[in-house]
């Protein structure tokens, strides 16, 4: 009866993150659909659709748990699906998030440099690139998941499971050198993507503060710095959402790595917090998406005069 408990309150959490990020996934595609392809619809594609992903695999990992799969007599091969695509949707997501906060420091920064005015000109189809192999990467980066199995030796349950059976530790072949890849991968999904998300946010936040009073002397300046600001707090939030998971899956891949019996509740919590959290952020950030969330529920008639976001208006105008 806790089982099912457990996997009810987690359910409502998967059907929360799952439709608000299939909403911002949908409303960005048939955007897109109908105008022109940008960076920025694209990286919001690409987050959303690796949160779906995000939340059913962390959903089956937990689903999994409660029927103590340690306990069968060969690890199943639809586990180690699970897992692949829970790492690399989880990959894909805090990569996109990198790229989105590399794209606003470059387009809402100006340059004096030569090198970084041709970087920016050109930063929309250098990051289209990036995205692209973003996703290579994740795909070919988890692939040494498929040869996990169970480890000889077992592990005693908490007394608070009563199974009868023997908790085998999920384990890499002995030939394979399993620190060297934990630790690759790892760094691959957090100190990576966190040295561009927290050097580009910082640059952002040093250049509106130096810059803010001075455009607060013209209105139609004023407007804009508005609009830079809301880009400023989107991607600091965005950040925070990202440290706040970051610290979460830390320490279950550390206690994990030395043999410790975790359950995966508390990082299944994590991961639900980060998806709903990038969606809705991203969803009260980006104007197209909240007028169509607006005409959803309000069953309003849309105004088809002003669709364009505010980070597009502000952001990839200069990309043309």
């Amino acid at each position: 009866m806790e089982i099912d408990s457990r996997l009810y309150g987690s359910a409502f959490l998967v059907a929360v993150g799952v439709l608000w990020n299939a909403f911002n996934l949908i409303a960005t595609l048939v955007h897109l659909w109908n105008s022109e392809i940008q960076t920025v619809g694209l990286i919001l594609s690409l987050i959303s659709l690796a949160n779906v992903f995000l939340q059913f695999t962390t959903f089956a990992i937990v689903a999994y748990a409660s029927v103590h799969v340690a306990c069968a007599p060969v690890l199943p091969l639809l586990f180690r699906i699970v897992v692949y695509l829970w790492l690399s949707s989880s990959s894909v997501s805090f990569w996109s998030i990198a790229w989105l906060s590399v794209l606003y420091c470059v387009k809402v920064v100006n340059f004096s440099s030569v090198l970084f005015s041709k970087l920016k000109a050109n930063i929309s189809t250098i990051l289209n690139g990036f995205l692209v192999m973003t996703v290579l990467n994740s795909c070919v980066m988890f692939t040494p998941l498929f040869i996990l199995r169970f480890k000889n030796n077992t592990l005693a349950l908490p007394a608070t499971d009563n199974v009868t059976c023997d908790y085998k530790n999920i384990m890499f072949p002995d030939w394979f050198n399993q620190d060297l890849y934990v630790l690759t991968f790892i760094s691959y999904l957090a100190p990576l993507p966190l040295m561009f998300m927290l050097s580009t946010s910082l640059r952002l936040v040093v250049h509106l503060c130096k810059h803010t009073l001075s455009m607060r002397k013209n209105q139609n300046e004023f407007q804009s710095a508005a609009s830079y600001l809301l880009l400023c707090k989107l991607t600091v939030a965005l950040v925070g959402v990202y440290l706040t998971t970051l610290l979460t899956i830390s320490l279950y891949y550390l206690t994990a790595l030395y043999g410790k019996v975790q359950t995966p509740n508390w990082l299944f919590f994590g991961y639900s917090f980060y998806c709903i959290a990038s969606a809705v952020l991203l969803t009260i950030s980006n104007k197209y998406l909240r007028d169509k969330l607006w005409a959803l529920f309000c069953s309003e008639k849309e105004s088809t005069g002003s669709a364009k976001s505010v980070d597009e208006k502000s952001v990839e105008t200069q990309s043309a």
